[in-house]
């Protein structure tokens, strides 16, 4: 789970730095999932980001080892810390459908619209059906892959 994100957040991300948020949910109703954050310079983009994210999240536990992480109504203002006019607001309501495989590989698959990062792929917008595979010890497996767009957040933000 320590690499999905925030993005999760739609989080807010398949980010490892990202999962307070895909961690605040519960069984019960949605969650707020209003926070502030900044992601370094280098982590992300060659800028840093500041992150205010705004919504409702929610954790189903399933059995067999999975798990679905939505976010009804999350949007996130994402800021250039370098020049704090290029900002955008992205709604990421999307969802993650998480499943440890046999051999203790865990896949994450995405619908609708998320924020992610994938090592190859970059920090995207993702809009689509998408997966991604990290092992057990959290090295990628399967790069971010699917059916959709990707919009670079960095270009966005540059």
């Amino acid at each position: 789970m320590r690499h999905i994100a925030v993005l999760v957040m739609s989080v807010v991300v398949a980010l490892s730095t990202a999962t307070p948020i895909a961690l605040m949910g519960a069984q019960g109703p949605p969650t707020n999932a209003d926070d502030t954050f900044e992601i370094p310079e280098g982590e992300l983009c060659e800028f840093g980001i500041h992150f205010d994210v705004s919504g409702k999240m929610k954790t189903i536990e399933l059995l067999g080892g999975r798990t679905i992480f939505t976010f009804p109504g999350l949007s996130a203002t994402l800021t250039n810390l370098d020049h704090p006019e290029n900002q955008e607001t992205l709604r990421i309501t999307g969802s993650f459908h998480q499943t440890v495989l046999e051999n203790g590989d865990v896949k994450t698959v995405f619908t609708g619209r998320n924020l992610l990062f994938d090592p190859e792929a970059g920090f995207v917008l993702a809009i689509g059906n998408f997966s991604i595979v990290f092992d057990a010890a959290g090295n990628l497996v399967q790069s971010l892959s699917g059916q959709g767009q990707l919009i670079d957040v960095c270009e966005l933000l540059a």
